[in-house]
């Protein structure tokens, strides 16, 4: 099957129809070039755009926008550019912040444009190297797999329509159309680790298998689908639960079958902190603590809870006045004389002096019987763990503590006026 049939069947079994706005991210390479023409050539009502950046890695960098301008301009279509100016590259790292910034400023266009599809020219060759370059570096599967087909980016989706076509077969199409490229030179040199495996690595184990391309598309397309099952499933279970600066998992989750709650919790991590991680089966099946980027994730009192590892410090213990708003943890507390409509978050005897903050440790609260008892205990029957209790908020009326958020108020003493607390959107004045 040509390529021009290729990419006409892609976007029939993607479910993907040929009309609205298409933005092409076009390097002046080969690659992309051949996309760019091969997408103009496809039958359609759709409107086709190109955006072009120079990252300014290389002093004949403006040869890419020429050729560009030139193709765009003779076909009529519309041409988005932009540069990376040198003062913001960073002095390690280049690779992976050209990247970011190319990616900012292509969905900048593709907002612009209000495109539906922005499609990149990554191909067979590319989706082999990210594989391999992954194992290396991790042997993370859903990292491996990170070259998806089409993905959802806010809006807009990512469109990568060439996977299952190789390098080779590009080059040829551009060589049959007569189109002129510009080939990057440091593709060919041995400065990063994906350069090396594409010299050294690929070619012998192409000689080794002629379908290699092909078995890296089935091993991405297995992955996918396994990976869509799981996360449908998952999509079925609760949500995990905000809880005091960590999230709390809903015993439903927690207790399905452990392959699911590791895709359940990879999932929900992916999305809530931007970051892939492959949590330890064996940790996970026993219910063990473990940390996997920045994040821990530990099991306590019948639920699953998962938290950045770098808290804050205790806040301590400050002022506050009945009337006038204040902040803990970055949200706005009121203490009111008067009862709102909805329903406060505790009624406290109207005391003298007012603070808030976190609870000290070592402090023991009194109970209903006179008797005190540790907050530990609190904290603990409540199910808080440890490392989230610094950020539960704290009353105290003089040396008293009357409220600990999520375990603890002292009842309303006969004959005071209560305060009633409420959490509260703004804060006019704070901390």
């Amino acid at each position: 099957m040509d390529i021009e049939k290729r990419l006409l069947a892609f976007f029939a079994e993607e479910g993907l129809p040929l009309e609205g706005n298409f933005l092409v991210a076009a390097s002046g390479g080969p690659d992309s070039m051949a996309l760019l023409d091969l997408m103009r050539r496809l039958p359609g009502g759709f409107q086709l755009y190109a955006a072009h950046l120079d990252h300014k890695l290389r002093a004949d960098s403006q040869k890419e926008s020429q050729l560009l301008r030139a193709y765009c301009h003779k076909y009529q279509l519309p041409l988005y550019e932009s540069v990376w100016p040198k003062s913001l590259h960073p002095e390690s790292g280049l690779e992976a912040a050209a990247r970011d910034y190319r990616y900012n400023f292509l969905f900048e266009v593709a907002r612009q444009v209000k495109a539906d599809y922005l499609l990149t020219a990554h191909h067979g060759d590319d989706l082999l190297e990210n594989i391999l370059l992954k194992l290396v570096r991790s042997g993370i599967p859903r990292e491996m797999n990170s070259l998806k087909p089409v993905s959802q980016r806010g809006q807009v989706k990512l469109v990568r329509p060439l996977l299952s076509v190789g390098k080779a077969d590009l080059l040829a199409y551009a060589k049959k159309q007569g189109l002129e490229y510009v080939e990057d030179e440091t593709n060919f040199t041995g400065i990063t680790a994906r350069n090396r495996l594409r010299q050294e690595v690929v070619p012998l184990l192409k000689k080794e298998s002629p379908d290699l391309l092909e078995n890296a598309w089935r091993f991405s397309q297995e992955m996918t689908a396994e990976e869509d099952y799981f996360a449908q499933a998952a999509g079925k279970l609760p949500e995990p639960e905000p809880f005091f600066g960590g999230w709390r998992i809903p015993k439903a989750a927690g207790q399905a079958e452990s392959e699911l709650v590791k895709a359940y919790l990879e999932n929900f991590i992916q999305k809530k902190y931007n970051k892939r991680v492959q949590l330890d089966r064996i940790l996970l099946a026993n219910r063990q603590s473990q940390e996997k980027g920045g994040l821990h994730l530990s099991f306590y009192q019948g639920h699953y809870w998962l938290y950045p590892v770098k808290q804050p410090a205790p806040s301590p213990l400050e002022e506050v006045v009945a009337g006038q708003p204040f902040f803990f943890r970055g949200n706005c507390y009121l203490l009111s004389e008067e009862r709102r409509e909805e329903s406060p978050l505790a009624e406290i005897s109207f005391p003298g002096k007012l603070s808030a903050g976190s609870l000290p440790n070592g402090q023991r609260l009194l109970l209903k019987d006179g008797r005190r008892t540790k907050s530990k205990k609190l904290f603990a029957a409540a199910g808080i763990p440890l490392a989230l209790r610094g950020n539960c908020l704290s009353l105290f009326a003089g040396q008293e503590a009357v409220y600990v958020a999520g375990c603890y108020q002292q009842a309303v003493k006969e004959g005071k006026r209560p305060l009633y607390l409420y959490q509260v959107k703004t804060c006019k004045k704070g901390r």
